[in-house]
């Protein structure tokens, strides 16, 4: 049976470069999400920051999904 947070071991992977690439996305997205929000920009400039939020968090999203896949579950998960 595996542990509750078995799955956070395959996401936190600090020595791994993809970690840090998804880290630094998702905190850019939220600082342009919060000039969004905190500025409220009109026109051409709300929708580039919009855009970019938006292709900011999938790429995110893309990039946690290849280091979930790229991470195998442990074996002493499987046996405890």
């Amino acid at each position: 049976m595996t542990s509750p947070l078995s799955f956070l071991r395959r996401l936190w992977q600090p020595r791994h470069p993809l970690f840090w690439l998804v880290v630094v996305l998702n905190l850019l997205s939220s600082i342009m999400t919060t000039l969004l929000m905190v500025l409220q920009p009109q026109g051409l400039l709300r929708g580039v920051l919009t855009a970019l939020a938006l292709l900011n968090t999938l790429a995110g999203w893309w990039l946690l999904a290849r280091l979930w896949r790229g991470s195998a579950p442990l074996e002493k998960d499987e046996g405890a």
